[in-house]
């Protein structure tokens, strides 16, 4: 086969295979009566559907979360070392009282933050809590974002309202409610699993 019609082929076969890739990284999914959209926007941010899953606890179905991120990607570093917009839905599937939620919150951070990590961004983690009691009482079907805005900070929201102001810091408040599902000490392994598309 001539060269050139052999570097044809390589380009046709690769272009079609990063058409595959993309295609894949769109898909919308559905975890129980939660769908999530392939694709989303933060702050004017175009965001892809990284991946999602099923939070149970014992034989109860809790909620179901989605990761939304500018590139598709099954490395958690490279999601923890992102400095632009991202998204983290949490759909809920049965009702949770505010302070239930707020109480899971604190265990996840406290068990994937080291003290000093927690001790510089208390202040941060007072604002996240204090925005978290002015949610209150979430229901069935009820949509709570997790948003890192770039140059701003996290913004927390229900059903599409924003709840409170951005939280400033930068992305290390951010990465400390990420590091809940995706930490070393993950609340639970398949969420960090389905999350990260795996």
């Amino acid at each position: 086969m001539p060269i050139l019609r052999r570097a044809a082929l390589a380009a046709s076969l690769s272009a079609l295979l990063f058409s595959a890739t993309q295609l894949q990284a769109a898909e919308a999914m559905q975890i129980e009566s939660i769908h999530y959209a392939p694709t989303t926007e933060v702050a004017g941010n175009s965001l892809t559907l990284n991946g999602a899953a099923l939070r149970k606890k014992l034989f109860f179905k809790v909620y179901a979360v989605g990761l939304y991120v500018k590139t598709p990607t099954q490395d958690v570093n490279a999601v923890m070392n992102e400095t632009g917009a991202a998204r983290v839905r949490l759909g809920l599937l049965r009702d949770v009282s505010g302070e239930s939620f707020i109480e899971a919150l604190d265990d996840g951070l406290k068990a994937n933050l080291a003290p000093e990590k927690e001790q510089a961004v208390s202040k941060e983690l007072n604002e996240l809590r204090t925005l978290m009691k002015q949610i209150g009482d979430v229901k069935v079907n009820d949509l709570v974002d997790f948003d890192y805005v770039p140059n701003k900070g996290t913004m927390v929201s229900l059903n599409g309202k924003p709840i409170g102001k951005t939280i400033g810091g930068g992305r290390a408040l951010y990465n400390a409610v990420l590091a809940i599902w995706l930490g070393d000490k993950t609340i639970d392994n398949t969420l960090k699993s389905g999350m990260m598309g795996n």
